[in-house]
């Protein structure tokens, strides 16, 4: 009879320390998608310049890159504990589905959420969450220049970035801390997926 309520109640507290791991995780990755917007944009408030080299004594200008540009307002779902220093340790990026990274291809040739090509750079930026829990998280993919020069070559005309635009939520918003996924989003839906 003693090994009997042994047992079960060693297999009572394996049970609970279960739920307990899974709700707390499940509490500490809690973001939710409110809404998203995408555009193709050269605003540099949003996307910023780049600094390239244009002659050989050196000389820097600053050269306006086009990007999609994807604008995320999200809402903190857990304990404000486990937000604390997110602002730091929260990356975002987009894994595209065939289409979407077929349409990068065609349109400036290479696909340019592949973090291993050079053609093009990327970003990101985090607002501030508020005492409401609310902020906004932002990703954007270089698409080309709007002027000439040595290093970067021109956007595509606004027609093909167009075909671009029309499949960019084809895809997942990845959220890690610290290196760890955290957070699967379908683009389309908004709604949190697995991996």
């Amino acid at each position: 009879m003693k090994k009997f309520m042994v047992g079960t109640l060693s297999a009572f507290l394996a049970m609970s320390l279960v739920a307990c791991s899974n709700s707390a995780s499940k509490e500490e990755s809690g973001y939710s998608i409110q809404k998203v917007k995408v555009k193709i944009t050269d605003d540099a408030n949003l996307i910023g310049k780049v600094g390239i080299q244009q002659d050989s004594k050196g000389k820097m200008v600053d050269v306006k890159p086009k990007a999609l540009y994807y604008e995320f307002k999200m809402k903190q779902q857990g304990k404000r504990k486990f937000y604390q220093n997110d602002k730091d340790e929260i990356e975002a990026k987009i894994i595209p589905n065939e289409d979407l990274k077929k349409a990068s291809i065609n349109t400036v040739g290479v696909n340019v959420f592949d973090e291993g090509h050079e053609k093009f750079g990327t970003g990101m930026g985090i607002e501030e969450f508020d005492y409401m829990k609310k902020g906004k998280v932002d990703v954007h993919y270089d698409l080309g220049a709007t002027v000439k020069n040595k290093e970067m070559p021109m956007a595509p005309s606004d027609q093909k970035l167009k075909k671009l635009q029309k499949v960019a939520r084809h895809g997942k918003l990845v959220i890690t801390r610290n290196n760890k996924e955290i957070g699967r989003y379908d683009l389309e839906t908004l709604e949190s997926v697995k991996k």
